[in-house]
């Protein structure tokens, strides 16, 4: 890939010489698609209302794509270059350029800044490229064979849970691990299950279903249904963890922000020899009631920090579903900050 700058007229350009009609085109997009979401990205404040304006506009010519910004604008244009190289290089390496690789590049050119030129390395597992730079350390850890509990904390859709059943499945496979147990906390039916109809993994299965959902993404269902039958990949509520040792396992303990102090304690202390284990919960959501503390709230405050223990905290910068769901959390967690403000002015003045 050859590279082009000029400057002249008070504006500067920058072009980008791709090496054939198919790498362009993938970096492109279909009608130029890329190419408009990263020159999103650079939408100027107060452009919102009426015909928006950029702080880098980009287009295509052949198998050319070139930048253009205001003179004011060079660490802009730098930024953007750097996204453009990191879907060629993507695409140089024989792999599609779907949206998700496009605001990947544009989430690590925010991480990144100035401080590393050219192109990003897109990561991915279990078919998904990661977003974030935090999703990439959380992958980290979670492939890290001397990370052995990795709590992933944050707002729901910053990937978690599908991320940890994504390298399950990854370890699993490799023979790392000899099977999978999942576990969560049934708050609704107060870890009551014996009632209900069905065996055990019946009984807790509405519980799991967006792990279901996501182990289904990995491995198909024939595939799925068999590893559950030879009891590979197992399901058990917390209540039916007490007494187990789970050795050579890959456990999975998802909505933990819903696990007292004690069943904390009781699930963390479950580890075997050659076993790891990923939390994941949001410690802002807790189902429980609200005198009793939440289990993994406290057991952040004890464990952060020690050998062999990786917390990954995800923000709404993290979410990777809709792009309103990052605002419809941000409204509600500045709703709550005024509601506690609130509350606190009132204590005072009384």
């Amino acid at each position: 890939m050859s590279e082009n700058e000029t400057n002249g007229g008070g504006a500067l350009e920058h072009v980008i010489r791709l090496e054939t009609a198919e790498i362009a085109q993938a970096v492109c997009g279909p009608l130029h698609r890329n190419l408009a979401l990263i020159q999103e990205d650079f939408r100027e404040a107060g452009a919102a209302r009426g015909k928006p304006r950029y702080g880098v506009v980009l287009d295509a010519q052949g198998t050319d794509v070139r930048l253009r910004a205001g003179a004011e604008a060079a660490e802009s244009l730098k930024r953007a270059s750097a996204i453009v190289e990191t879907l060629a290089a993507h695409a140089r390496a024989g792999k599609g350029v779907a949206d998700q690789d496009v605001r990947a590049a544009i989430a690590f050119s925010h991480a990144g800044g100035a401080e590393k030129d050219g192109p990003h390395s897109l990561q991915r597992i279990g078919g998904l490229t990661l977003r974030t730079p935090r999703q990439a350390h959380y992958v980290e850890a979670l492939r890290d064979d001397g990370v052995d509990l990795i709590f992933g904390v944050g707002p729901a859709g910053t990937g978690k849970t599908f991320l940890a059943v994504a390298a399950a499945v990854e370890a699993l496979k490799a023979e790392r691990v000899a099977r999978i147990v999942v576990t969560r906390p049934a708050v609704e039916a107060g870890e009551k299950l014996g009632y209900l109809p069905g065996d055990l993994a019946e009984k807790v299965d509405p519980y799991l279903q967006p792990i279901w959902d996501a182990f289904r993404s990995q491995m198909g269902e024939t595939d799925l249904r068999n590893r559950r039958e030879r009891r590979v990949i197992e399901v058990a509520p917390l209540a039916f963890m007490r007494g187990r040792t789970l050795a050579d396992a890959f456990v999975i303990v998802d909505e933990a922000q819903n696990a007292t102090v004690l069943q904390m304690k009781m699930v963390l202390t479950r580890l075997g020899e050659g076993s790891r284990m990923v939390v994941t919960g949001d410690p802002s959501q807790s189902d429980l009631p609200r005198a009793e503390q939440s289990g993994l709230a406290h057991a952040l405050s004890i464990l952060e920090g020690l050998p062999g223990v990786e917390v990954i905290r995800f923000a709404t910068q993290d979410v990777v579903r809709h792009r309103l769901v990052a605002r419809i959390i941000e409204a509600y967690d500045e709703d709550e900050a005024r509601r506690r403000a609130a509350r606190e002015g009132g204590r005072s003045d009384g």
